[in-house]
């Protein structure tokens, strides 16, 4: 008898211990659906809609070194050949006919309820601490409900309250919040594609709080490991970046 119930408890013990606790576990297991490699190039199709119509779209590679660089540049888009880098906590853009380079912000709009932020990073690991709030469902998957809050002020959202499945911890539902605490966006995250066998995000829909008639659909089209120099990632090399 004492056998069975040490075995019962071995059995829940290791069920609980494999849930991540710490705020940088829970991350990297979320990041793990959009990072699949340390340096890597994300095509994104970026589609606007207003009362379901198709207003714009556009295309943006966006090359990554690790988590605290990235580079975008536009491919198709009403400014083709605009570029935007992100170091650390800094971001700038430049336009095709200027010569230096603005520092902006990445809560910015991009275009329709896409901030530069939403191509610029794909990791929350570097710019939110987590914490496991509790349990919620949506469309009758069980999920972890996990409070997402800003340690750094370059960060694009001041909080974000995701919702993981408690199997996995895959992405299915964002809120975004500013500093002032309004819901403005909320995302879900329609779709997964193997890479690596690894499931990794391929489509995101964002949807507009404050006006209900736009969403903004993100298609990632390409995923895949990438390696530029990294005189690339200097705001003072922008203006020579022609095409990667």
């Amino acid at each position: 008898m004492k056998i069975k119930y040490y075995l019962f408890f071995l059995i829940l013990t290791t069920g609980l211990s494999a849930q991540p606790k710490e705020s940088s576990e829970i991350l990297a297991r979320i990041d793990a659906y959009r990072v699949p490699f340390k340096q890597l190039l994300v095509r994104t199709k970026i589609s606007s809609f207003e009362n379901d119509q198709l207003k714009e779209t556009a295309i943006f590679d966006a090359y990554f070194n690790g988590t605290e660089k990235s580079l975008v540049i536009a491919r198709e888009y009403k400014t083709k050949g605009m570029k935007l880098l992100y170091v650390g906590e800094d971001m700038w853009i430049h336009l095709p006919d200027s010569r230096r380079p603005i520092r902006i912000t990445p809560i910015q709009r991009l275009l329709g309820e896409a901030s530069n932020g939403d191509v610029a990073r794909i990791s929350f690991g570097d710019d939110y601490t987590a914490e496991v709030l509790g349990a919620a469902t949506i469309e009758a998957v069980a999920c972890h409900k996990i409070n997402l809050v800003a340690k750094r002020k370059s960060a694009t959202y001041h909080r974000i309250v995701l919702l993981v499945r408690q199997t996995d911890f895959r992405p299915v539902k964002a809120e975004y919040y500013v500093i002032s605490g309004k819901h403005i966006k909320t995302a879900f995250f329609d779709t997964y594609q193997m890479i690596n066998g690894k499931q990794i995000l391929k489509k995101m829909t964002i949807y507009d709080e404050l006006n209900k008639s736009q969403k903004t659909v993100f298609e990632y089209q390409k995923i895949q490991s990438k390696e530029i120099p990294v005189k690339y990632f200097n705001k003072n090399y922008l203006i020579y970046v022609s095409d990667l």
